[in-house]
């Protein structure tokens, strides 16, 4: 599906996305904690600041979506947690923090001494960091320490590190088994990226049946760009038998999900069919706008 994909096919080439997806920018003032929770400070930074991607954190409470963090309470515990020398994971957690408060400089060095200690997730964002500023030598070599550690997201850096040529050479090769080992411990969008190699056979054999069955996967877990390229595989009868009638069934979930290409295609198959097409989005969903700097 080489001429297809080259067209419209959702790549995702940066690294930093899911690793920065911990941090962001805002600034609100700091409340006192001492009104805020009975728990120790150490233990309210967890709460309020651990990261669904840090396998380190505190089990106990659930993670904290970066748009979720309460600045005021979380920096405050999370500060008062570090000065009373908590650990590498408070420390961590409190880089995150600064980072959304838009206090980059004292995150990035708060995140290399968590990185120093041993903190996996602290390595990745710090590789992020390293990598924004030109260093992708050592943003690679943080990235293969994050990955030896068994974290998720590290794994996933490095399939993307290895097929772009981050810090080292392209292998095709080590970029599968990275995306494979990251989807096998269902990161979001390893499947999908893995799926990509496959299907346009550059850096690997080019193997539809197996891009279809990836695409599938990734599919199941929600994936966007996974339903227009199987729907496209479906329409065109490639690695699977066509089926238009479930290419259709892609691109309306794609097209409710926002997919200003979903609807397009829902379109150009209801006027080949001469009928309305059977998943047309719903007036919500046209309502959405379509996913930023997306190429297709």
């Amino acid at each position: 599906m080489k001429n297809a994909t080259s067209n419209r096919m959702s790549m995702i080439n940066a690294a930093l996305v899911a690793a920065m997806s911990t941090l962001s920018l805002a600034a609100i003032a700091l409340p006192s904690t001492s009104h805020a929770s009975d728990l120790m400070p150490a233990d309210l930074c967890d709460r309020e600041t651990g990261s669904e991607h840090d396998q380190q954190r505190n089990m106990a409470f659930k993670p904290v979506a970066t748009e979720d963090i309460r600045i005021g309470i979380a920096l405050s515990a999370c500060r008062e947690a570090y000065n009373q020398g908590a650990g590498p994971r408070q420390t961590f957690q409190l880089a995150r923090v600064l980072h959304k408060s838009g206090q980059k400089i004292q995150a990035m060095k708060l995140l290399a001494e968590a990185a120093e200690a041993g903190h996996a997730l602290a390595m990745v964002n710090y590789a992020v960091m390293l990598g924004e500023k030109g260093d992708t030598i050592q943003e690679f070599g943080l990235y293969q320490k994050a990955a030896a550690t068994g974290n998720v997201l590290a794994a996933y850096n490095l399939g993307v590190a290895y097929r772009d040529g981050v810090g080292t050479e392209v292998n095709g090769a080590l970029a599968a088994e990275w995306f494979g080992r990251a989807s096998l411990a269902r990161d979001k969008v390893a499947a999908f990226n893995l799926a990509v190699l496959f299907d346009e056979g550059t850096l690997l054999p080019e193997d539809n049946g197996k891009a279809v069955e990836l695409y599938r996967v990734a599919v199941e877990r929600g994936n966007v760009d996974a339903m227009i390229n199987l729907g496209l595989m479906l329409e065109n009868g490639e690695g699977v038998a066509q089926d238009i009638a479930a290419a259709q069934d892609l691109y309306g979930d794609a097209a409710r999900r926002g997919d200003a290409f979903g609807r397009q295609k829902l379109q150009e198959l209801a006027q080949t069919d001469g009928q309305a097409a059977k998943a047309l989005p719903t007036e919500e969903a046209l309502l959405i706008l379509p996913k930023a700097g997306r190429v297709k």
